[in-house]
């Protein structure tokens, strides 16, 4: 599929080959030569719209890379807290693990303290 410039570029050129085919007088090459000068204004018309929406198109892509930068850098940002929180976490849950194991420990020495597993009376003989 041909773009619009491209259309007017081939019709400008069709057109003038059929006027150059004609070979009519004078006042017909001025008619030619106002066809082909509203023609070439037409496709300048067309290449400053390409240029302007070209301009266009660049500054939303520097926009898009501006942004894409910025993510990036948050992505990082957000990957290095998320490290030192996983870091902080585990720490945190080692020292649940050792205070409970702690309790537990005392507890059971409790226990077994108060039902006398420590009163050192040996079974040996007494007379």
């Amino acid at each position: 599929m041909l773009s619009e410039g491209t259309r007017r570029a081939q019709l400008l050129h069709d057109q003038a080959g059929q006027d150059q085919g004609s070979g009519g007088a004078a006042g017909g090459d001025t008619d030619t030569l106002g066809r082909v000068q509203d023609q070439l204004g037409a496709v300048q018309n067309v290449m400053r719209q390409n240029v302007d929406q070209m301009l266009t198109n660049i500054e939303h892509a520097q926009t898009l890379e501006t942004s894409s930068a910025e993510l990036s850098s948050n992505a990082r940002a957000f990957q290095s807290a998320g490290r030192r929180v996983r870091k902080q976490m585990w720490w945190q849950n080692l020292k649940m693990k050792l205070y409970l194991g702690a309790a537990i420990t005392a507890a059971l020495l409790l226990i077994l303290w108060w039902a006398g597993a420590f009163s050192g009376g040996g079974g040996g003989g007494g007379s």
